[in-house]
């Protein structure tokens, strides 16, 4: 297979096994909260992600499909979809972060775990979609499927915290 190029973050994003089933916007902002970049404009990650899922649905590994009623399109991986490729990819780009050898500095240690934490919460606010998707799909699984959702629950709000932290960290390291 031909090989291709796609935004790491994009890919990071798409990797995670959870995410299924989604428009650009949300990709868009999944993309713009990995990136904490508050020069990143909306407008122009929105195209900038629809290209990228556009490379992917080219290749067969997302279906594309728009609702007949309010015409939203919606992405899906479809069988081809190749998680393994995607990880080669990711890890045939440079590295900027635990992997150097230059040291890093303690406002790039602080947004690189933010940004980490904010992927995290990112995957756990999908797994509490899909367990609320499959208790209304099978009711008869409710206690099992309540706690799985509430041990997600109980971590996504840590993960909140240590979001809560960092921002408030970076924001004084700014402040000096």
């Amino acid at each position: 297979m031909e090989k291709f190029e796609l935004d790491k973050t994009v890919i990071q994003i798409l990797s995670m096994p959870n995410i299924n089933h989604f428009t650009a916007t949300e990709i868009r902002t999944a993309y713009i909260a990995i990136k904490q970049d508050v020069e990143l404009n909306p407008t122009i990650s929105r195209r900038f992600v629809y290209e990228e899922l556009l490379k992917l649905t080219r290749r067969g590994w997302l279906i594309r499909s728009t609702t007949k009623k309010k015409g939203v399109t919606r992405y899906a991986k479809s069988d081809l979809f190749d998680h393994a490729i995607l990880k080669e990819m990711v890890s045939a780009m440079p590295y900027e972060e635990a992997g150097s050898s230059t040291p890093v500095s303690y406002s790039q240690m602080l947004n690189q775990r933010l940004n980490q934490y904010n992927s995290a919460l990112l995957e756990g606010l999908g797994a509490v979609k899909e367990y609320v998707a499959l208790k209304d799909l099978y009711p008869e699984q409710h206690d099992d499927l309540k706690e799985r959702y509430m041990a997600v629950q109980e971590k996504n709000h840590i993960l909140k915290g240590k979001v809560s932290v960092l921002n408030e960290l970076i924001k004084s390291t700014k402040e000096n």
